[in-house]
């Protein structure tokens, strides 16, 4: 059995050691451990592909985009917005608040790609007639149930945004690395990549402004910041799981310990 892969445990040093790194350290050790969590989970080594017929592969491809369509809006359209209201109060943000309100246009243009795919595979283009599972609307939750820009930050710039690539077979991992690239349409792979793929380093890079400058120097700040990260990988987890398995792979190896 394949051993399993083990990610930092940065909430469980002590607060003299979360004290020391910079703004800039402390997120950045989020976002490689974003990186981190989605080159183990989407390697193709910890997955098996399986036969899915036609009509099946049409039917989870419908889900699939549509499931992706509604995250795109709710997630990316609604926690943004809060963040721009949370921001009010500093004239200094003006420049974070108008690159947050670009990711909510680049977020309602990614919402109708994704329907017009869904469409493609024989389901409804609007984003209504989806149905809500439990692992979405507690992605959404996560996302957006906190009045304090950091935390909707680690939960959807710093950890949605980074692991969505490689759902979509891209991120730092190769095409003959990452299982997602080996099981996807090629069409509907490289179609989202210009108009939905390659938006999204922008919307990492603005939820790291927002870290960097929010999450202060306070240990039991930051240690909440980090479990909440924690916490936020786990339901990806699920998630993603879900999602890779309705475009026909199942997981063969143990999941990354968070």
């Amino acid at each position: 059995m394949k051993t399993t892969v083990e990610l930092p445990k940065y909430h469980e040093l002590s607060d003299a050691e979360l004290k020391q790194w910079t703004p800039e350290e402390f997120t950045q050790k989020i976002i490689d451990k974003s990186t981190q969590f989605a080159e183990a989970f989407y390697h193709v080594s910890n997955w098996e592909k399986v036969n899915l017929d036609e009509e099946e592969k049409k039917q989870n491809l419908v889900k699939f985009c549509s499931r992706i369509g509604w995250r795109e809006f709710y997630l990316g359209v609604h926690p943004p917005s809060k963040q721009i209201v949370l921001l009010e109060s500093n004239p200094e943000d003006i420049g974070i608040r108008i690159r947050l309100a670009q990711q909510i246009i680049d977020e309602v243009k990614h919402q109708r790609i994704w329907g017009k795919w869904a469409k493609k595979y024989g389901g409804s283009s609007r984003i209504q007639d989806y149905e809500v599972e439990p692992d979405v609307l507690k992605q959404f939750q996560l996302t957006s149930d906190y009045d304090d820009p950091t935390k909707i930050a680690i939960n959807l710039q710093l950890t949605s945004e980074v692991t969505l690539p490689f759902l979509l077979g891209y991120g730092t991992l190769s095409p003959e690395e990452n299982i997602t690239a080996q099981i996807m349409p090629e069409d509907l792979r490289k179609g989202i990549r210009k108009e939905v793929v390659d938006d999204e380093p922008r919307h990492i890079a603005v939820g790291r402004d927002i870290m960097i400058k929010y999450c202060g120097e306070d240990a039991d700040k930051r240690r909440a910041l980090l479990e909440l990260h924690n916490t936020r990988l786990q339901n990806t987890m699920i998630l993603q799981s879900n999602e890779v398995n309705l475009l026909g792979a199942e997981r063969t190896t143990p999941f990354p310990n968070i």
